[in-house]
């Protein structure tokens, strides 16, 4: 099932620093800020209405996320 494109506004909510540094918090990282090398990706994209949750998102490397991309890119989900 393919979920909605989100509106600009709830993109910007679901991006909003406070509300990841609190699921940041959710996932262990007791500052708010993810290492050097680590990103928060979003399971279901948030341009795709996924929310910003500690359920929705992974702590990832740099390059780990690069590659999810790129695979998400070619199979023409992104």
């Amino acid at each position: 099932m393919q979920k909605k494109n989100a509106t600009k506004a709830e993109i910007k909510k679901q991006r909003d620093p406070e509300k990841i540094a609190r699921v940041i918090k959710q996932k262990g990282f007791p500052s708010g800020k993810l290492p050097r090398g680590k990103v928060l990706h979003h399971v279901i994209p948030v341009a795709l209405g996924g929310k910003t949750t500690a359920k929705n998102t992974r702590v990832v490397t740099t390059t780990k996320h690069t590659q999810i991309h790129k695979n998400r890119k070619e199979r023409g989900l992104i």
